[in-house]
């Protein structure tokens, strides 16, 4: 990886050869700091919640802490996974009676409120990791969608190969990129949900994209981008549940026009959690005479867990 210096940012970009120019973190960078002259709350806010935080350098993260001293080992004699510090990144390396392979943690995807999974680069191949830590259950364990059991070989073991057009579309989800993909910053920043925010903090006259401004489905399209409304594999595939857009556009409250992803969930900050009266606020807005008083989502809008340690809230609203 070749690093250089780029004199427009006062940051350092990391040069995988052949693939993305991806900026270190070195905050404030890029569009955000620019935006906070003017917008300070609304920059301060954004830059705490897990959207800014969707993709970090490894060794920033709860993964590379809770890493341990001895080797994560595979189940049934497979291959022993051993970590090393490389200062930003992570070197790790696959072994088993000789057979070896290696690759190297640069960045983790996820902001670490449920899981946090490496993407790993050797030679020019990028590798979607095979572990994965999730902080709530404070362990390490398969990534979602890895076949457990031991790997067939040592490249395997270390992960799966990612194609060049499937891990741009994860760094330009998890990061924010201009328009030729030459440039990363990273985690979801302003110029993502803003387009021509670069631009516009540089001159005023130009037009900035404002999500505020869209209707409520336009809205669910634009978060849809990420979020997803079309499912990767089968439509009726339990852990569909993760995409939002997919989910809440099955919904009779979308079907009224009046529901988009801003009525619930205020932009520059996190989800809220935890707060029952907050979102059936939002419920009897259009919902004048609710059948009883408590906690609309938990009945409408229940938890699923379809996998170990991840936990989400199912977005087609309906009747029990």
């Amino acid at each position: 990886m070749i690093v250089s210096h780029d004199s427009r940012y006062s940051v350092e970009v990391l040069r995988p050869p052949g693939v993305l120019a991806i900026v270190a973190l070195a905050a404030p960078v890029f569009a955000q700091s620019e935006c906070a002259g003017c917008h300070p709350d609304q920059s301060a806010r954004h830059a705490q919640t897990r959207h800014a935080n969707a993709l970090r350098v490894a060794a920033s993260t709860a993964f590379a802490r809770a890493l341990p001293d001895r080797p994560i080992g595979e189940a049934r004699g497979g291959f022993l996974l051993s970590y090393r510090n490389a200062g930003k990144s992570i070197s790790v390396s696959a072994e088993r009676e000789g057979e070896t392979a290696r690759a190297e943690i640069a960045w983790v995807f996820g902001a670490g409120d449920q899981g946090e999974t490496p993407v790993a680069r050797a030679g020019n191949r990028w590798i979607e990791h095979r572990i994965s830590y999730y902080k709530k259950a404070g362990r390490f364990d398969l990534t979602l969608g890895h076949k457990p059991g031991p790997s067939h070989s040592a490249e395997a073991a270390v992960g799966i190969e990612q194609p060049h057009a499937t891990i741009r579309a994860c760094f330009g989800c998890h990061a924010t990129v201009d328009e030729k993909i030459e440039l990363i910053e990273p985690g979801v920043r302003c110029q993502r949900c803003h387009p021509g925010a670069a631009a516009h903090a540089r001159n005023r006259s130009t037009a900035v994209g404002n999500p505020a401004r869209l209707t409520a489905r336009e809205q669910v399209e634009l978060c849809s981008e990420c979020h997803r409304m079309t499912p990767p594999g089968a439509a009726d595939d339990p852990l569909n549940i993760r995409f939002q857009p997919l989910r809440l556009v099955k919904s009779r409250c979308y079907e009224s026009g009046r529901l988009g992803c801003t009525m619930c969930h205020p932009a520059h900050q996190d989800a809220v959690r935890a707060n029952a009266t907050f979102y059936r606020d939002r419920c009897v807005s259009c919902h004048a005479k609710p059948h009883r008083d408590g906690d609309c989502a938990a009945c409408h809008m229940p938890k699923s867990s379809p996998a170990p340690y991840l936990t989400f809230t199912d977005h087609l609203i309906r009747v029990p």
